[in-house]
């Protein structure tokens, strides 16, 4: 009887080991294993062994956990029997079945998810041991789903790659344990966003932008410069919103004739409809080797206008 007892308790040690494990498998954070692994951490080495194929780690544990529970509830049903003669099937499940949901999944399941690291890494050796014990039945388990899922005509496509929403989620996931710093997970939702953002929305608006008339001379243009310390100037004919072009404040910095007009360091405009996408413009002022370009509306309106560095300066 003490024996039956001893085994029941170790098989259920084992159900909550293989449950909490197949927990910890799922819930760890890649990017952190495989940093401590680069520090010579070799229980995480081992770890990011056991992660390459997942399939078959998972299929190990799913081996392991059935025989644990399939012995302990042999053992259960033998001692109902041999003790109080109950022979009745139903009762041995209403018996064992809150202990082995209970303390054999629940219980280590929640522990392995809030320390998952910790987990994974202090039993790699142990796991990778049994599932060299189960090699031969995870081999034939795996080429059997293989085998069914073919007759059935439904190729099981193994990709390299993973979705936005995936990578987003990682994102997500290793900027939360700290791997990113918020300023690198900004860079990547701006680059992720590049398609969906408008310029308009990173435009400094017209009315607030700096600006002379074409008639103004480079001392004029100077003084703007110092105003406002913009790098850039635009520039009008008569009314504000009428931009016949743009003037690089390098190109006249060292200009000492001050008295002169504009023209010759004029430059021609780039001009953007207010709903391209940031990446659109990011490309377009690329090609033409341009810092600025002018925002306009759909009828051809000065709007505002955009600097290549505010593409990635978003949120």
């Amino acid at each position: 009887m003490i024996a039956s007892i001893i085994i029941f308790l170790f098989c259920l040690l084992l159900s909550a080991f293989f449950s909490g494990s197949e927990m910890a498998f799922v819930s760890a954070n890649r990017l952190k294993l495989r940093q401590m692994a680069d520090a010579g951490n070799n229980g995480a080495r081992k770890a990011m062994e056991l992660q390459k194929i997942p399939q078959r780690f998972l299929t190990g544990v799913l081996i392991g956990n059935s025989i644990v529970n399939i012995v302990a509830t042999a053992i259960v049903t033998y001692w109902l029997e041999e003790s109080f003669g109950v022979e009745n099937e139903w009762l041995v499940t209403a018996v064992l079945a809150p202990i082995l949901i209970v303390f054999g999944e629940t219980v280590p399941k929640d522990y392995c998810r809030l320390r998952s690291q910790q987990v994974l890494i202090q039993f790699s050796g142990l796991l990778d041991f049994l599932l060299k014990c189960f090699h031969w039945p995870i081999e034939w388990i795996l080429k059997g789903v293989d085998l069914f899922f073919g007759l059935l005509g439904t190729q099981l496509h193994k990709s390299i790659f993973v979705s936005e929403r995936e990578f987003r989620m990682l994102i997500e996931e290793t900027a939360k344990h700290g791997v990113l710093d918020h300023h690198e997970k900004k860079l990547i939702d701006t680059i992720l966003d590049f398609e969906s953002i408008d310029v308009e929305s990173v435009m400094i608006p017209v009315d607030k932008s700096a600006k002379v008339e074409i008639s103004a001379t480079i001392r004029e243009a100077k003084e703007v410069a110092r105003r406002t310390h913009s790098p850039m100037i635009l520039v009008y004919e008569e009314i504000p919103t009428l931009i016949v072009g743009m003037i690089y404040v390098f190109d006249i910095l060292f200009e000492e004739s001050e008295g002169q007009g504009l023209k010759k360091y004029l430059r021609s405009p780039i001009f953007l409809l207010r709903n391209t996408s940031i990446e659109k413009a990011f490309l377009t002022l690329q090609e033409k080797r341009q810092s600025f370009a002018v925002v306009t509306d759909r009828f051809g309106e000065v709007i505002g206008v955009v600097a290549i560095e505010k593409l990635f300066a978003l949120g």
